[in-house]
């Protein structure tokens, strides 16, 4: 069953935080066009998308995967990443990982993992991925676990395949970057 536009106004007041989603869908009931927030909405709704997910406030002990298993280590990272945690109260930056060692992957081609950290719910997650070597790019996807109490994992980043990153491949510089907030329920 189809949803109507007032059925999608209605779930976005509901939701907290969603005013500017609750105009988008109102604005577009006016002129019959379905809003890109609501079709984002119900897309990844519909896949199980855990990017809506949070964490308790009581968690602080945190692990960054390239998959949704605590085990998943990064096999494509080419060439360099660094991810870093910005905490809410101006501290500086903690860096979680630096692979910055002009090639893919960790040392020898290594496959990369992150040493639990530290982090408070409403510190940020950046991630920086480089191009440092031309002829292609890549990196596998990234999660953020808890690993205490109840846990909880959201995914921060999709995968970058070679083909996504072709027209970045024979640059050298940032490919892809982003900062992600560390959620509560």
């Amino acid at each position: 069953m189809r949803q109507t536009g007032i059925d999608q106004v209605a779930r976005a007041l509901a939701v907290s935080g969603s005013r500017r989603q609750a105009l988008a869908i109102a604005a577009t009931m006016i002129i019959g066009a379905e809003p890109v927030a609501a079709r984002r909405l119900r897309d990844s709704r519909e896949q199980g998308s855990t990017r809506g997910s949070a964490f308790s406030r009581k968690c602080k002990r945190f692990v960054i995967t390239a998959g949704p298993n605590r085990s998943d280590q990064f096999q494509h990272t080419d060439d360099d990443l660094l991810i870093e945690i910005i905490p809410k109260n101006g501290d500086p930056a903690k860096t979680v990982l630096n692979d910055n060692n002009k090639e893919p992957n960790g040392p020898n081609g290594e496959h990369l993992s992150v040493a639990p950290f530290t982090a408070r719910v409403g510190d940020q997650v950046h991630i920086v991925a480089r191009n440092e070597v031309t002829g292609g790019c890549e990196l596998d996807e990234i999660w953020l676990q808890c690993v205490e109490g109840r846990g909880g994992k959201v995914k921060l980043t999709d995968s970058i395949t070679p083909e996504e990153c072709r027209s970045d491949a024979d640059h050298i510089g940032v490919f892809f970057e982003t900062t992600v907030r560390i959620n509560n329920k």
